[in-house]
């Protein structure tokens, strides 16, 4: 039987349906990041509770969502026992597929060599969360764990 743990992480929760990381065994999975940092993320979980319409989201710049997605995708890494160098599999979704040299420039400083870099899928969604530039999900392993 597989055993099934949710992440308690730092990543801020915007008080939907999900939890932002789970592990089974050596695996971890991240559900998709988009950019919201906790100011933000806490006006969505306020309008939520109060069953009022979701606040609009002002955007960084793109370089700034790219890093704010990949920082929250280390935080739950970590929490879990893991690291962005363990990550087996990352689909990318970007608003702007023009965008792609700017996410690709800010996703390699946060691998440590080019031979650590997971198969991934980029492309270009038809909408995204709250119209943000772009939403990742991953799946990695926990190093030294096992399945037994």
């Amino acid at each position: 039987m597989l055993d099934k743990q949710v992440v308690q992480c730092a990543v801020p929760e915007m008080g939907g349906p999900i939890n932002t990381a789970v592990t089974s065994g050596p695996l971890v999975f991240v559900s998709g990041l988009p950019p919201f940092d906790e100011a933000f993320c806490a006006r969505m979980r306020e309008a939520r509770a109060k069953g009022e319409p979701l606040p609009k989201y002002e955007p960084p710049s793109f370089e700034q969502e790219c890093r704010i997605v990949m920082d929250h995708m280390k935080i739950a890494l970590e929490a879990a026992g893991s690291n962005m160098d363990c990550l087996l599999k990352v689909t990318v979704w970007l608003k702007d597929q023009t965008q792609q040299d700017v996410f690709d420039k800010v996703y390699r400083g946060y691998f440590s060599s080019f031979d650590k870099l997971p198969s991934r899928t980029r492309m270009q969604a038809g909408r995204t969360p709250r119209d943000c530039g772009l939403e990742v999900d991953a799946i990695g392993y926990i190093p030294g764990k096992s399945w037994v």
